[in-house]
């Protein structure tokens, strides 16, 4: 899905430019130094070990508006020159229009690629599992961003030098490009005779965002759209194997009939030696969907979950393997909450869980509950008498190994059969491993080569005891676990918490840990929040030396907030819940922005340089880099549109983010094209760098 999705992209943004430019040769040196972009890039991830997944594609796409960027604005800017010099009265070769062209616009390029760097970094800085997931997209991303201001540095040069010389430019631009700017005089007019209503405006929406996003939901990540679940039905420790897989059947049953659902296995118990080792007690319920299912998997869901509540008794955790995976890295249980209660006494820390339970119960949006069965169980206990084992030369370990081979086994060698090796094991009679009076006169042979029966140094009887102690950090605990649905996690878990602290009691030396998703949500959302602030104060410091104006920098870093509006939206729109992948979003909307401003600031600085009036600056300086701005913003959008609204599986992370950045692209867009000149318009004269200051950004960026 992501990688159509990506071709898909790649094919509608080369699309969008042809209308724009008409003229094949200026179009192929666009579309020539995107695609080389993206190959070299390849070759890039490839040269570092990164290979081809959901998350690498991923960070391509994103990267497709970046790439085509470079591409479009030294293409279209070199473009522009010609026709302008074919209207001139002393006309220079198309060699040194080009050659000048690079010299205008390198330096802009290069700065904004050394900032989208630094924008992107703070996705370096996750933590954790969030930190493995978004990596390679960044390694991908930023692959793609170098390469593509190297290729516009260097190979796009060479391919206008090659296609532009004996190129026909005619003065008049393409109808699409006229129309457009025809438009945006309009609004341009408008926004510089009213600057402080398109202030205004930018303000009140900018204010209405930040109000809104405290009441968005939050989550770690999307749920991944998997078409195979594995669910897993605990019944009490003492159900038999034959009863676990009899509770699975009554699953199958309900649900075989049901045409969105492929299959149904059951398997109970897993062997020791399991890496997920389970009793008899535990059935794994694995149950596929069909494409009926996927079509509307919550209904599809909500029908399993109904057949798993017929089994009375018994606790369900519905779930696909990646989800599962996740929850166990993350807390160590196959949910999304867990609530871990730490103590000392077993049946203390039972009846805290049981009183939490019971809350979590009235708290809306919680499923799977699930309270972990720590249960007294039927139990043979030995217990040794020290003083008289070590009369006939005993130690504990010496009975303990003695006892351990009667009751459980003991392989002393192997049986070859039919080409198979089998184990020989030697143990008790099953019958005799249940009477105490064969175990108390178990004999155990003393070093002086006498026999004793068990029962002489030890006290053997029936009691019951727990079937598990669970351990964390060295501290007993057991733990209450949930998943969350029709709900974000974030404020699940909040009224959880808010729930059991007025209501339930602690008793001294016991406490309350919550674990799952909404702590590594937490943890990502804080440390992408603390490392984006560096980096904003970093990219600060780097426009200041690009512009050489302290007002001009203010102002293009003060407005960037208002590109956040549209993503604001677009998460509005689609659920109102904000994960780790909508603030990845978020980083490289920011970017976006950032890279905008700073092109359409460095070309009103170089109209200033050349002594125009403040109008003719805004105006030629905007009318100039409209086109390249339009078609950036609608290839980039556009190009992550099939991501937007295709979703499904393999799309789960990135369809946040690439909504945040597709609704964002609206407002980035409209900061560049009407709030910056309606700044300039406003407070011009205190925005551009003094006379002694003037330099092109080359003299920071060019000695680098």
């Amino acid at each position: 899905n992501v990688r159509s999705s990506l071709i898909q992209g790649s094919i509608i943004a080369a699309i969008i430019l042809i209308p724009f430019l008409l003229n094949w040769r200026i179009l192929a040196v666009c579309l020539l130094d995107f695609f080389l972009t993206l190959l070299f890039g390849l070759l890039v991830l490839s040269w570092l070990g990164v290979g081809l997944n959901t998350m690498t594609l991923g960070g391509l796409a994103v990267a497709i508006g970046t790439a085509i960027d470079d591409a479009i604005v030294y293409g279209e800017n070199t473009y522009r020159r010609l026709r302008e010099n074919k209207a001139d009265g002393d006309p220079l070769t198309p060699l040194e229009i080009i050659f000048e062209g690079s010299q205008e616009v390198r330096d802009s390029l290069l700065g904004a690629t050394i900032i989208g760097i630094i924008v992107f970094s703070p996705i370096f800085t996750l933590p954790g599992i969030e930190g493995k997931i978004f990596t390679p997209m960044g390694i991908a991303y930023l692959a793609v961003v170098v390469v593509s201001s190297l290729e516009s540095l260097l190979v796009s040069p060479a391919l206008c030098a090659i296609l532009l010389p004996a190129t026909k430019v005619t003065q008049r631009e393409p109808w699409l490009a006229r129309f457009c700017k025809a438009i945006y005089s309009a609004c341009l007019n408008f926004a510089m005779k009213s600057p402080l209503l398109i202030m205004g405006i930018a303000t009140v929406l900018t204010v209405a965002s930040i109000v809104v996003i405290p009441s968005f939901g939050r989550a770690f990540l999307p749920e991944f759209q998997e078409q195979t679940m594995v669910n897993t039905l605990i019944s009490y420790p003492t159900v038999s194997l034959e009863g676990s897989t009899k509770a699975g059947y009554v699953v199958e049953e309900s649900l075989k009939n049901d045409k969105r659902f492929e299959f149904i296995q059951t398997r109970a118990g897993r062997a020791a030696g399991d890496s997920e080792a389970a009793g008899v007690n535990v059935a794994h319920v694995d149950i596929e969907l069909t494409k009926l299912g996927m079509q509307d998997r919550e209904e599809s869901l909500k029908v399993m979950r109904k057949a798993f509540e017929q089994i009375p008794g018994a606790a369900a955790n519905i779930g696909g393997f990646l989800q599962h995976r996740m929850d166990e890295v993350l807390s160590g249980v196959r949910s999304s909450i867990a609530v871990k209660i730490f103590g000392s006494d077993l049946a203390e820390l039972r009846k805290v869980g049981q009183q939490i339970e019971q809350q979590m119960k009235t708290v809306d949006g919680v499923v799977d509950l699930q309270l972990e069965p720590q249960l007294p169980v039927p139990q043979i206990q030995i217990k040794f008498d020290r003083d008289a084992a070590s009369r006939y030369g005993h130690t504990v370990g010496d009975l303990s190994e003695t006892i351990e081979t009667a009751l459980n086994g003991k392989v002393v060698s192997k049986v070859l059969e039919n080409q198979q090796s089998f184990d020989l094991l030697v143990w008790l009679k099953p019958e005799a491993r249940q009477n105490l009076d064969t175990i108390r006169n178990l004999l155990i042979d003393t070093p002086d080569k006498q026999k004793i029966p068990l029962g002489s140094i030890a006290k053997i009887e029936e009691g019951t005891g727990p079937n598990t102690i669970g351990r964390e950090n060295v501290s007993r605990l057991i733990v209450v676990s949930a998943n969350a649905k029709g709900r974000d996690i974030r404020s699940v878990v909040t009224e959880i918490e808010s729930k059991v602290k007025s209501n339930v009691q602690l008793p001294t030396g016991y406490f309350i840990q919550y674990a799952g998703q909404f702590e590594a949500e937490e943890r990502a959302t804080q440390n992408i929040l603390v490392f984006s602030a560096i980096a904003f104060v970093a990219i600060t410091v780097l426009m200041y030396l690009s512009v050489k104006s302290i007002p001009s920098t203010l102002m293009i870093m003060i407005n960037l907030p208002i590109a956040l509006v549209g993503g604001v939206i677009a998460v509005a729109l689609t659920g109102g819940v904000i994960s780790v992948a909508s603030l990845v979003g978020f980083v490289s909307l920011f970017g976006v922005a950032t890279r905008n401003g700073l092109l359409l600031v460095d070309n009103y600085n170089t109209k200033y340089a050349e002594g125009m009036p403040m109008k003719d600056i805004i105006v030629k300086g905007s009318m100039e880099r409209l086109n390249a701005i339009l078609m950036t913003a609608l290839t980039s959008g556009l190009g992550l549109a099939p991501m937007v609204f295709q979703g499904g599986s393999g799309q789960e992370l990135l369809q946040p983010l690439s909504i945040v950045v597709f609704g964002g692209l609206f407002t980035s867009t409209a900061i560049t094209l009407l709030v910056l000149p309606a700044l300039y318009s406003k407070f011009g004269k205190h925005l551009f760098p003094k006379k002694e200051e003037e330099t092109k950004p080359e003299q920071f960026f060019m000695h680098m």
